[in-house]
């Protein structure tokens, strides 16, 4: 069912995506715009998904939970899976990858508010990146990280407080 205070947000987004020339924050837009089409109308969810693949060369799924105010500064080659959950206050670069393994369960990574993910990172399985947490660029991380930590390399934990 249409709900008519769904298509005002609609109409909102679309015409602050209209007027911004900033490539960070369409991208974000061009992302709620997508959530907005799986939602209520798979025309638009197929629109805006295929512009995200096709403009910026990311595969982001329709039904990742990514928060409104999660920053992309330079949204290039991003892959984000479909179960995968980002809260707010995240900011996530380019080429990073954050998706499943191989097991059945379908199962994919929670980014809790405030992490910083450098380019190239890799996260990949059923685990949890605690808040305010920093992972380095090319990293690849397959198990859980705890709060406030930096993480480089395989799995390596520097420092578990970030100061």
């Amino acid at each position: 069912m249409f709900d008519c205070t769904q298509g005002k947000k609609f109409i909102f987004l679309y015409i602050k995506w209209m007027l911004t020339s900033n490539p960070i924050k369409k991208f974000s837009l061009e992302i709620q715009l997508m959530k907005w089409g799986a939602a209520n109308s798979r025309w638009i969810r197929k629109k805006f998904q295929r512009r995200l693949f096709y403009v910026y060369g990311c595969d982001v799924s329709h039904s990742a939970c990514i928060a409104e105010n999660t920053l992309f500064p330079h949204p290039i080659g991003i892959v984000i899976g479909s179960n995968v959950k980002i809260k707010p206050d995240c900011i996530i670069y380019q080429q990073v990858t954050i998706g499943g393994n191989f097991d059945t369960d379908n199962s994919m990574a929670t980014i809790e508010s405030g992490v910083r993910i450098g380019a190239g990172a890799k996260i990949i399985g059923k685990l949890t990146v605690c808040e305010n947490s920093v992972i380095g660029a090319n990293s690849t991380i397959t198990k859980s990280v705890p709060a406030n930590s930096v993480v480089v390399g395989i799995n390596q934990i520097l420092r578990r407080t970030i100061l």
